[in-house]
């Protein structure tokens, strides 16, 4: 695959990261330049088919081989050996965090020596998960496979606004791990802020922040995202001064407008980057489009007739995932070519499905995305929560001040009527958003239904 795309502005911090990831990274980095090679020699559908097959036959005999958990996996599916087409993954049975989860200790025991990351924790306990030390250098070369379509390169200058501070634990093992953490990101380059702190004040120290460091790439979850593009269209500032090189939207549905808002805002370029914690990144828009494109010598990609993404490891990570269900909605690209793997967006979970009352009392069940665009598609709201409990369905919104809440809920009304027109309109009510709910890993909640 060929992405064409213009290198966005670069201005390094020093020689020096760039010095240290060329030492420390070594292996890493010529991973990143074999890959980069295998990109630019193969672009036909027919030859990244080809590879995908091969790769994926490889990584089946392994898996197979090495973990009880898949031989009985084939076994009780009457799943073939090797595959003479990936089409034939259709029938393979969709793989769930939970079989994971039931199958845990036979797993861990087989993909030992190995260490474990946590997994998830946007909704609860983290899952373990088994990495090996060969994962780090995939993990490494994916991500930055994807960043160097639009030019950015291992060592430049990076700020990033991140949680999952509960992945470090706990303790004295856990202040070590941070510790740990601070240090190696300097030595490459990076500043990383706290996602845990988006008021407003943390937010303008942030602002300068990046903007003592001109050139940056910044890259955080969309909420924290957005509220660094508030503070700047609120504040009144020009956020170009900062000199942001590009942005990198992670973890969070994105909308067109988020985009806009980068570009008319910070004069930057705004890229999306998705993965999940068991894969690690997967997928990067290039300056040019917002379409996604999957990494395709690292995962074969098939989407449900419900529009769920589901995901097969082509490297062979420590433990590999076979047709896993990612949990995540995409919209598919018409008139695309089969491979390399394109979407749209990324639409949302799969389970954030919502129930809205008709005025003759039936009930219609629809994707939370449903009322998000709509709500996208009202200018002065700039954050929002939705919680459903039973019939009832409040959404708090955080608009600019010069609106006020019935003006806001009646525009809404007005949008969302053009899908729905048949709506209970009491059911829908509006409030004031005070605080924004945040999971354990420091993402932003956006829909609850209880």
């Amino acid at each position: 695959m060929t992405v064409a795309s213009q290198p966005v502005r670069r201005r390094a911090l020093s020689g020096l990261p760039r010095a240290i990831v060329g030492i420390g990274l070594r292996r890493r980095l010529e991973l990143l330049a074999e890959r980069q090679a295998l990109y630019r020699q193969v672009s036909d559908p027919a030859r990244i088919a080809r590879h995908q097959l091969e790769a994926f036959n490889t990584v089946w005999r392994m898996a197979t081989r090495r973990y009880r958990f898949y031989a009985e996996w084939r076994r009780r599916h009457r799943l073939a050996d090797q595959l003479a087409d990936l089409t034939e993954l259709q029938r393979f049975p969709i793989l769930r965090k939970h079989d994971i989860e039931e199958n845990f200790r036979t797993i861990a025991e087989d993909a030992r020596p190995c260490g474990f990351v946590g997994t998830g924790g946007s909704s609860g306990p983290s899952t373990l998960f088994p990495r090996g030390p060969e994962d780090h250098a995939f993990l490494h070369s994916n991500m930055y496979l994807g960043r160097s379509w639009a030019g950015i390169a291992p060592g430049d200058n990076i700020v990033l606004i991140w949680g999952h501070d509960h992945l470090y634990g706990t303790g004295i093992k856990g202040r070590l791990n941070r510790a740990k953490r601070r240090l190696l990101d300097g030595l490459i380059g990076t500043e990383r802020l706290s996602v845990y702190h988006l008021d407003q004040r943390s937010v303008a120290g942030y602002f300068e922040k990046i903007r003592a460091r001109p050139g940056a790439v910044v890259v955080g979850y969309v909420s924290a995202i957005r509220k660094l593009l508030d503070f700047v269209e609120l504040s009144g500032i020009d956020g170009r001064d900062a000199r942001i090189r590009a942005v990198v939207f992670c973890s969070e549905t994105v909308f067109a407008s988020d985009l806009e808002r980068v570009r008319a805002h910070l004069g930057a370029v705004p890229l999306i980057e998705y993965g999940m914690g068991e894969t690690g990144v997967m997928a990067y828009s290039t300056p040019e489009t917002s379409a996604l494109t999957f990494l395709w010598d690292a995962f074969h990609c098939q989407v449900t007739s419900a529009g769920e993404l589901l995901v097969t490891s082509l490297q062979p990570f420590r433990f590999p995932l076979v047709n896993y269900g990612s949990g995540d909605r995409v919209q598919v690209l018409g008139n695309a070519p089969p491979l390399p793997f394109r979407c749209a967006r990324i639409a949302g979970r799969t389970r954030t499905l919502l129930e809205l009352t008709l005025r003759d009392g039936r009930r219609m069940e629809v994707h939370s995305e449903l009322l998000e665009d709509c709500l996208d598609l009202v200018p002065e709201v700039r954050s929002y929560f939705i919680r459903q409990k039973g019939d009832d369905i409040e959404i708090a919104v955080r608009a600019l001040a010069d609106h006020d809440l019935e003006g806001t809920r009646r525009r809404f009304l007005q949008v969302i009527a053009r899908q729905c027109g048949a709506l209970d309109e009491s059911r829908l009510r509006f409030s004031h958003l005070l605080r924004e709910p945040y999971t354990t890993a420091g993402k932003r909640q956006y829909v609850v239904r209880e």
